[in-house]
């Protein structure tokens, strides 16, 4: 099976919807950067991001990576995003997969002419996370090396996404509550505080009283 119907067959039709926190039930959500310029932003963004990231993707495990982006059809609309990759030291691996999808009338789409959202898939190994994380989290920092596109990492094995949007923030949902649930108490630090009533709600201690009723 390829990762287009991997990825809908265990995250379901909704894991490409943004903001993706609100739009997945009972995700988590990351604060991330902080500091006064870019670079120390960039800096404690990665880093916070990497702690997270390392308790969900195993060194054997390998992270399928999918960039999405906007695109009239424009099957090279990637190329930039390919070459950042290519700068930030990563592979990408003759076997990729590429398709698109319409976008909908809600999405902010052109009603003259069908507009389109166009995604790019690729097998990684978990040596490659800084370098991913770095392309991502640069994404309003650093015009070099950011992706000018979405950028998911999955873990299809373990069934979690982690979705840094920018440095501010990162989102992981998926099916795996458990693994979910791990996540929220390990790195409970960096959770960011405005959503965090929701978090508590479905993974602390009352969530965990209501489960043993």
């Amino acid at each position: 099976m390829n990762p287009r119907d991997r990825i809908r067959k265990i995250f379901g039709t909704t894991i490409f919807n943004r903001p993706l926190f609100y739009a997945y039930p009972a995700g988590l959500r990351f604060g991330l950067s902080e500091g006064e310029d870019a670079s120390e932003q960039l800096a404690v963004a990665l880093r916070k991001s990497q702690a997270i990231c390392k308790s969900i993707f195993a060194d054997d495990h390998v992270i399928t990576v999918c960039l999405r982006t906007y695109s009239d059809d424009n099957r090279f609309c990637h190329r930039k995003s390919l070459l950042a990759l290519r700068r930030a030291g990563i592979h990408i691996p003759a076997q990729r997969w590429l398709w698109s999808e319409e976008r909908d009338e809600d999405d902010g789409c052109d009603e003259a002419r069908p507009d389109y959202w166009l995604y790019l898939a690729f097998e990684s190994p978990a040596t490659s996370l800084e370098a991913l994380l770095t392309c991502a989290l640069a994404k309003d920092l650093d015009e070099e090396i950011h992706t000018c596109c979405d950028l998911y990492l999955f873990d299809l094995e373990k069934g979690v996404v982690a979705f840094p949007y920018d440095d501010r923030g990162m989102d992981v949902v998926g099916p795996n509550a458990e693994a979910l649930r791990n996540l929220y108490h390990i790195h409970q630090e960096y959770m960011l505080g405005y959503d965090l009533e929701i978090m508590e709600k479905t993974f602390g201690p009352v969530a965990l009283d209501a489960r043993k009723i």
